[in-house]
């Protein structure tokens, strides 16, 4: 088995702490330069982003509310590449922008964390991965949510033959109508699917243990056309593996603001020997205030004492013991190509409204 990750990055084999920048300080680039500036052993050595501004204000706001170093802000991607002296990257950029700074990188010999989904085509993902095998580096992505201990069980008892195969699997995900109209800059420019359904399909793809060879996609517009974002307000997705196995996947982010949850979410997951029905909405906790009811939820992000916890924190610490250890990480970008295939044939089934075949080349 061929894997991306061959030897430490230069130089940093006689020391122990790891130099980290991050490439995009969005809403997400903000968290993981927040998370790598609050480690013992990581030194978080540059920021940059296309707006100079926000960047300059999250460095500001690292150094003002969390007590960081303040980390210098780069004005364009050579010179943090050149200067920073980084062992590895973060790269937060928008869903369409990953090939380029991911890409870069790597050809300076760092290691490379991209925020999901890996890329939007599969000719993308496939220049990444083939110049991260070139290069040796790692290459992850942070499909953070296989770190949810509840999904790990499920996974768990699928593969030690205590459920048996995966038989069939359905998801729902769903944000606030905030998310494509005000958060995203650039919501136009990908869609519900890319924003929410990568996370369920690599999950569900996690469990079936095999590739997806077919999808069909239907998508449904109105609302965001009306607020001017060219975008589907939803779209469902049938999947079929090679093995048998089905799943259906439901993504949707015209919620009202004034839903109790940012994202809401569940999934159905049907094996040949057990079933798991996960509401993960709420978590078991509803918060009552006197303007509002909540439902928090504390399995992906939360915090304690100022510092990032939750699936995202063991996402990254992963990304940093494969960095050290020389080995593959669990989602590394070889390993989940498949979900960037089964998204982009999703897209041509909508184009078309006919089922797409789908070459997913990824490995195991």
């Amino acid at each position: 088995m061929s894997v991306e990750h061959k030897s430490p990055p230069p130089g940093s084999e006689a020391r122990d702490r790891l130099r980290i920048a991050v490439v995009g300080t969005g809403l997400l680039g903000e968290r993981h330069a927040r998370f790598w500036g609050q480690q013992d052993d990581v030194d978080l050595v540059g920021l940059i982003d296309l707006d100079i501004q926000r960047a300059t204000n999250a460095a500001e706001r690292l150094a003002g509310a969390f007590g960081i170093p303040r980390p210098p802000v780069f004005t364009s991607l050579d010179d943090l590449l050149k200067s920073s002296g980084a062992d590895a990257v973060s790269v937060a950029t928008p869903d369409f922008a990953h090939r380029d700074p991911v890409v870069r990188a790597l050809e300076a010999g760092l290691h490379v964390l991209v925020e999901k989904p890996l890329a939007m085509t599969t000719d993308d993902a496939k220049a990444m991965t083939d110049t991260a095998r070139r290069a040796g580096r790692s290459l992850m992505v942070n499909h953070s949510m296989r770190w949810i201990p509840r999904y790990r069980a499920i996974h768990d008892a699928i593969r030690t033959g205590q459920w048996g195969k995966m038989v069939v699997a359905h998801s729902a995900k769903s944000d606030v109508i905030h998310v494509p109209t005000e958060m995203l800059r650039w919501a136009s420019r990908t869609s519900a699917a890319y924003f929410l359904t990568a996370h369920d399909l690599d999950l569900v793809r996690w469990f079936a243990g095999d590739r997806i060879v077919r999808v069909y996609a239907q998508g449904a517009r109105g609302v965001l056309d009306r607020n001017g974002i060219d975008a589907y307000d939803a779209i469902q997705s049938s999947v079929t593996f090679a093995n048998g196995s089905i799943a259906s996947f439901e993504a949707s982010w015209i919620h009202p603001n004034t839903y109790p949850s940012f994202t809401d979410d569940y999934m159905h997951v049907i094996c040949e020997n057990g079933v798991a029905y996960l509401d993960r909405g709420r978590e078991g906790t509803e918060v009552f205030e006197t303007d509002r009811v909540r439902h928090p939820k504390h399995s992906t992000v939360y915090e304690q004492d100022g510092r990032i916890y939750g699936s995202f924190r063991h996402a990254l610490e992963h990304f940093t013991h494969c960095i050290r250890a020389g080995i593959e990480p669990l989602t590394s970008a070889r390993r989940v190509m498949g979900v960037v295939s089964a998204l982009e044939a999703i897209h041509r089934s909508l184009d078309s409204g006919m089922p797409v075949i789908v070459d997913d080349g990824s490995g195991d």
